[in-house]
């Protein structure tokens, strides 16, 4: 095969100004470097590589959720509001003030500003932390467990999960618990964390692991001061009862 020496050469529609010989096995125009993506027989351009993937059809995990592929956008956004939300606090308002201002403060009576009125508390005491080590932790936990749940879950349900275990964890503080500034994410991961046993149960997954070393939190909550106890066990039961909940409206759509 001999070709034209007065032909002009192959350029990547994407990058009129490089030149390329190798084509995209679907549409077959030139792709150069930058514009390939591996694909499982030769070479397609990064064009191709995104229409495929837009029509291709959701796949639905063995539980009935449509999996959420890609990066877990939810943790992600979760983590860095917390970040954000811990720079805000000790940088511009200074801690004493954010933690008066965002935590929750059952049985706090009138001193703490009236708040029984302030319902905001119960979302903002998520986004509250007590130090670095403390805000440390929690967003490695949440990576570590959210990472793996949102994908199953999908981001909708995920986002929904954790905002109930959320709320569930402090509506538990206001009920049993008598004082004090309470705060941290940890109340929303022990529902992530009790999501994700859930999840292993109905696989039929060995979670005696899982459980144990989330029970294990849970007991030094009663005899460690400074962790609420009262957080972590109302973000557990309601974290577990939604993904139930979760799990059984999946069970009864029509396949």
């Amino acid at each position: 095969m001999t070709q034209d020496p007065g032909a002009a050469a192959p350029t990547c529609p994407r990058h009129p100004d490089r030149v390329s010989y190798v084509r995209c096995q679907r549409c077959g125009r030139p792709a150069c470097p930058e514009c390939q993506r591996p694909a499982p027989v030769g070479i397609q351009c990064v064009d191709c590589v995104r229409e495929a993937r837009a029509s291709a059809r959701p796949t639905v995990n063995r539980l009935g959720f449509t999996t959420a592929h890609g990066t877990p956008y939810v943790t992600v956004s979760l983590v860095i509001a917390n970040v954000a939300a811990f720079a805000y606090g000790y940088l511009v308002l200074g801690k004493q003030l954010w933690w008066a201002r965002w935590a929750l403060l059952p049985a706090a009576g009138e001193a703490t500003m009236g708040v029984g009125d302030e319902w905001y508390r119960w979302i903002s005491s998520g986004f509250v932390h007590f130090s670095i080590w403390h805000i440390a932790m929690n967003m490695l936990v949440l990576w570590q467990f959210g990472s793996q749940l949102e994908p199953i879950l999908g981001r909708l349900r995920f986002g929904l999960l954790y905002g109930v275990s959320l709320l569930g964890s402090s509506a538990a503080v206001e009920l049993l618990a008598d004082g004090g500034a309470h705060g941290g994410a940890s109340g929303a991961i022990f529902g992530v964390i009790a999501a994700y046993a859930v999840v292993l149960s109905k696989l039929r997954l060995d979670f005696r692991a899982l459980v144990t070393t989330a029970g294990l939190w849970l007991v030094l909550g009663f005899v460690i001061p400074g962790i609420s106890w009262q957080g972590h066990l109302g973000g557990a039961v309601a974290g577990a009862l939604t993904m139930l909940a979760m799990l059984r409206w999946v069970g009864r759509k029509p396949s």
